[in-house]
């Protein structure tokens, strides 16, 4: 325990005493990466900014709610896809011709038509987020070992039972799992989102920082924001490890 809690701290360390060294002995230039004492710095100024605050929580905001819309839809057609080769049938060629389409392809055409904003950010995260929790839902309710679906219809449990019953918790690892990786996905894609579109957010103030030119305030925020994706990675595991454990 006491390895695995070291290890990952003396890998922040490191990298944390690479960049200091690297700014301070010039080896980098300053006018290009700030030093990460004064980055620091400006981070416990943003803490206490209510503008931050305010940006923060448009961004944590628009994660949610597109994470959010994503699980309600792919989760409960992904359980009934992996269920019913009827439904499957049905969604293939949907899913399929709509799953490759990164993010970054609709931009332009979600910025035309919403003009940027909340629910052009909330598009954009659905976007990256629905198919493949969609897949990976469908994937864990198809894989129940057979012999076990058998002996629930020994049992005479009907469909809905079997689905609720044995294909649900079944599935839930690699649900959580999925969903572990579409709320990173949805964070970053938040970012982007407020970066081009111009939505309120983190993203924003980032921008304003680096059309100021104001570097070490650049790199604050890139900070702030890989501390919030080590709490998400973080949050996510737990529940991970709450699931495998129920099992």
């Amino acid at each position: 325990m006491a390895r695995r809690t070291m290890l990952p701290v003396l890998g922040v360390a490191g990298a944390a005493g690479l960049w200091e060294a690297a700014t301070r002995s010039r080896l980098v230039s300053p006018t290009d990466v700030p030093t990460l004492s004064s980055t620091l710095a400006v981070v416990a100024e943003l803490l206490g900014s209510a503008t931050f605050w305010a940006g923060a929580g448009d961004t944590v905001r628009s994660w949610a709610l597109g994470l959010l819309v994503s699980a309600a839809i792919a989760i409960p057609l992904g359980y009934a896809a992996g269920a019913s080769r009827w439904v499957w049938q049905f969604v293939r060629i949907p899913v399929e011709a709509l799953r490759p389409i990164p993010p970054i392809v609709i931009l332009p055409l979600a910025l035309l038509v919403l003009r940027g904003g909340s629910p052009f950010t909330i598009l954009l995260i659905m976007q990256g987020t629905l198919w493949p929790l969609l897949i990976q839902t469908t994937y864990g309710v198809r894989t129940i070992d057979a012999v076990v679906l058998d002996t629930a219809r020994s049992y005479r449990l009907g469909w809905w039972r079997r689905v609720i019953f044995v294909r649900l918790p079944a599935a839930l690892p690699i649900v959580t799992n999925a969903l572990k990786l579409a709320a990173a996905t949805a964070f970053a894609v938040a970012l982007v989102a407020e970066l081009v579109g111009g939505a309120p957010g983190l993203g924003q103030l980032l921008v304003v920082a680096i059309n100021g030119n104001d570097l070490p305030r650049a790199y604050a925020l890139a900070v702030v924001a890989g501390v919030f994706g080590m709490l998400l990675a973080a949050v996510f595991t737990l529940l991970q490890r709450r699931v495998a454990a129920t099992r």
